[in-house]
């Protein structure tokens, strides 16, 4: 699986088989965004004035949230009690990997800067594919915003 930015605001999550996702953000320097996968459509709401807490909605019903923790990490959190962690990793801290509750690595996502047009793309990796797609962009979108928040972009 990658992730393609298309236009700062884009970021379309494909495989061989075609599209499977995207997330798209109202603006450059926001961290409200819309994700729809097929006829699914999600909307990642900043809460607070830090802008730590992400309310994740479908049709207008939260579905999940992302908090920032005291140890960096970004936790996602559903309503059915499913928890999953996004962490920084690597000797730079410049790739992030999907943990469930026991530190099991679901997927790492490992960025590729596009300095001419300051966007980046990301490759998605795994030892089981995963099956569901909206935990896929909940950790690039997690991603997008440790890199964003990084910089002092959003």
């Amino acid at each position: 699986m990658k992730i393609q930015c298309t236009d700062r605001k884009t970021f379309v999550l494909s495989n061989e088989s075609g599209e499977l996702g995207q997330i798209i953000y109202d603006g450059v320097f926001t961290f409200k965004a819309k994700a729809m996968i097929s006829d699914d459509h999600y909307k990642f709401t900043p809460i607070g004035i830090f802008s730590t807490t992400i309310d994740v909605t479908q049709r207008g019903r939260e579905i999940a949230t992302m908090a920032m923790s005291w140890q960096g990490h970004i936790i996602i959190s559903f309503r059915n009690g499913q928890e999953y962690r996004v962490k920084a990793t690597g000797p730079f801290l410049n790739k992030y990997v999907l943990e469930d509750k026991n530190n099991r690595k679901l997927m790492l996502l490992d960025p590729d800067i596009q300095w001419v047009n300051l966007s980046y793309n990301f490759s998605v990796s795994y030892e089981e594919k995963p099956e569901d797609i909206l935990m896929v962009l909940l950790a690039i979108y997690a991603a997008i915003f440790f890199m964003t928040a990084s910089t002092g972009e959003g």
